[in-house]
């Protein structure tokens, strides 16, 4: 009986983290206001208004996110440099160009998806997917990565 117990307890846990896990997350999005424009955010860079960023409160800054707009299914990549929304409802403010590619400008708000979009660090794990065999000369079935992040100050 106490091993039944136990079980579903972890059961419960795996299924109230399972979101946090799959780097995915369901809820309403705002974008900033013009007014922002020009102000420091929270990663000490200067806030352009027509670039892809956003403010999430938990993600660390930096971290990519693909952002799906659930009413017509159109995405972006932000980055995140910001925190917030202050909003208790609200999950992530996004910059006005972000807001215009998902077209919500006019609503406000919309309901999204986010997801975590591997950076070029988690791209060191081809290594163990595609290990180097001695003597063997592998290097032409390996798959190049699509694209490549370079950060440049």
């Amino acid at each position: 009986m106490p091993f039944r117990l136990v079980y579903i307890i972890f059961l419960l846990a795996a299924y109230q983290s399972s979101e946090k896990i799959w780097g995915q997350e369901e809820g309403l999005a705002s974008y900033y206001h013009e007014r922002f424009h020009g102000r420091r955010s929270a990663s000490g860079r200067l806030h352009d208004s027509g670039e892809l960023v956003a403010a999430h409160r938990t993600y660390p800054l930096g971290t990519f996110l693909r952002v799906t707009n659930l009413s017509n299914m159109k995405s972006v990549i932000v980055c995140v440099t910001d925190r917030g929304p202050f909003r208790k409802k609200r999950i992530i403010d996004l910059s006005p160009a972000a807001a215009e590619i998902l077209d919500f400008i006019k609503k406000g708000i919309t309901k999204v998806r986010l997801e975590v979009v591997p950076a070029a660090l988690d791209l060191r794990y081809l290594d163990l997917i595609y290990p180097k065999i001695p003597y063997l000369e592998t290097s032409h079935l390996r798959i190049n990565p699509p694209y490549k992040v370079k950060f440049t100050k």
